[in-house]
Order: C-alpha cells, then structure tokens, then sequence
C-alpha cells in the first residue's frame, strides 16, 4: 500500500511538473493554436502545480527532480516577477484614463457614467460599441465631461471609440486591423499632443486566431511608427501578460500601466458572472507616462471590469 502511494505521489509530481513546463512553454514562445492562445491565459495559475511537484519530490527524497522542479517554479516566477514590482510615479500634473468593454453594446452606459464621473476622466476608450450604445452615450452624461467623440460604431463586437476632454485631431483607423482600433492625437494634462488609441483586436477564438495575430502585429508595426512622440492606448487586448505577442509590443519605451506600478494579478474578465474573473485581457499601455495608480470596476452589462489608470508624464 505505501508503495502504492508513493508511486502514485510521483506520478502525481510528474505531472505536475509537466504542467509548469507547459506553462513556461507558453508565456515565451508565440503561437497561433487557438488551444494554446486560450492555454496561455491560465499561465499564472501554474504556481500551484509548480509548489505540488516541489513538494511531492522534497517529500519522496527524489533530489534531482526536486532541483529540476525547483528551478521550474523559479522560472515561472520570474516571468510573473514584472507585474509584482513597481516604481513609484515622478511629480506632475496627473489625469485619468478608462478602457470598457460594452459587450455587444449591452452594458449599462449610465453606470459607466458615475465612473467616468467619479474618476474624473480624461480619456475613455471603448469597444464592442454598437450604434444604439453610441446613441445612449451621446445622450447621456459621459459627453458632458468628454465632448470629443470619435466613434465608428458597428452591431455585435467590431466598434470602437474614443471620447476626450480636448479635441481629437487627425483621427483614423489603426492600418491593417481587421477590426476598428482607432487613433488620434489629442492633448492631456501635462502632455499635449499625444497620441491616444482604442484597442480592440480580433478574439483568438476558432478560425479567427490568425486575424488576431495580424492585429497584435499591425498595432505594434504602427506603435512603432510613432518615434518620440508620447503615446496612451487602452482597450481590450484580447491578450493576457503572459502573451508574448502582447509582450512584444511593450518595447521602444512602451509599458504596461499595471507592469509600472506592480499592480501583480489584477483579473478582468469575464465579469458580472457566477465566478469571479481570472483573465486580464484590458491594458493600458503607454510611452512617455508612469502610471500612478490602477484600479478595476464591474460595469453592470458588461462581461469585462473597466481598468480606470492615472498617468503623468514622464
């Protein structure tokens, strides 16, 4: 019996291990299997396999599989280390940004309101708007703080907007998506001219995996594009940290807004459910900005928390 056991604790260690293999796997090398875009989500909840197989192989002596195991855990750990650490903001003039996703144009734009309110915003991004949310918007108290609308509105999942204190100028499409990511220069506190922009690239799911790719490849082609000058783009990236496509746009001075301030595991979707939300998949990432604080709120309506961040320039 107590072999039994014990064979079946190594067994167990095993595949523990495999399972943070997989993971490390997955949070460094692209892909374009819809499983394994979906897999890489989960990524940050291998920490607990990862102190399984540790465990199980410290307690059955198993010495040089308890230093591979070991060494597995540390890497995971080091991949997750960034979000967890942050720096604190510079002086300066600070202001609000707020990414919501409508979902389906459903969610309740009069409680998006209250926030945009109460959080004194600047800029709000949008996704899944459709022309009857649009409608409701500009009917409601959000174009009384943020009169400056640029919107193309489309039924289920592919509109976009952004709605700004100051005005837009020079808005268009982001080139090369397949869906409507918008892009515009506008002034905010402490940073005038800078350009902003609302995400929102395919959903890796089924057939559509490869479009989302090109998007997250498209965006970063045309973050790229964009030298020197300071830079706010916030929505639903359909993308988790653990993404390296999504990793791959934080370079040329681009950076998370939860990565500066260590904001660590901040979940976004899906929300208003039975369960509470494990996957972020709404960022704000800039340029030329240090996050001062972030924080996430349930829209009523809405399958995503909206993520309200403060910036000042940097």
């Amino acid at each position: 019996m107590r072999k039994l056991i014990s064979t079946s604790a190594l067994v167990s260690g095993f595949i523990a291990l495999a399972v943070v293999i997989v993971a490390l796997g997955l949070h460094y090398y692209p892909s374009t299997w819809s499983t394994a875009v979906r897999m890489t989500s989960r990524v940050p909840f291998a920490v607990i396999p990862a102190v399984g197989a540790v465990l199980v192989f410290a307690v059955l002596r198993r010495w040089n599989w308890l230093g591979i195991a070991v060494l597995a855990a540390l890497a995971l750990v080091w991949s997750q280390l960034p979000l967890w650490i942050g720096e604190s903001p510079p002086a300066g003039e600070r202001f609000t940004v707020i990414t919501a996703n409508l979902r389906l144009g459903e969610a309740d734009t009069e409680a998006l309101a209250e926030l945009v309110d109460s959080s004194h915003a600047d800029l709000l991004s949008l996704q899944e708007v459709t022309p009857e949310a649009l409608a409701r918007i500009r009917a409601g108290r959000i174009v009384a703080r943020l009169p400056h609308v640029y919107a193309i509105p489309v039924s289920q999942t592919g509109g976009t907007a952004l709605l700004s204190a100051q005005p837009l100028v020079g808005a268009a499409p982001v080139p090369g998506t397949a869906d409507r990511m918008l892009s515009a220069v506008t002034d905010l506190p402490g940073a005038p001219g800078t350009r902003v922009l609302a995400i929102h690239p395919r959903a890796p799911l089924g057939g559509f995996v490869t479009s989302w790719d090109s998007d997250l490849r498209a965006l970063g082609d045309y973050l790229r594009s964009t030298p020197q000058q300071r830079v706010v783009a916030a929505g639903d990236f359909n993308a988790t940290w653990d993404s390296s496509r999504y990793r791959a746009l934080l370079t040329d001075g681009f950076a998370d807004a939860a990565e500066q301030i260590g904001a660590g595991f901040s979940p976004t979707f899906p929300a208003n459910r039975s369960r509470r939300p494990f996957i972020t998949l709404d960022h704000v990432i800039t340029r030329g900005f240090a996050a001062a604080s972030l924080s996430t709120h349930d829209i009523p309506g809405s399958d995503h928390r909206a993520v309200v961040v403060t910036l000042v320039a940097s």
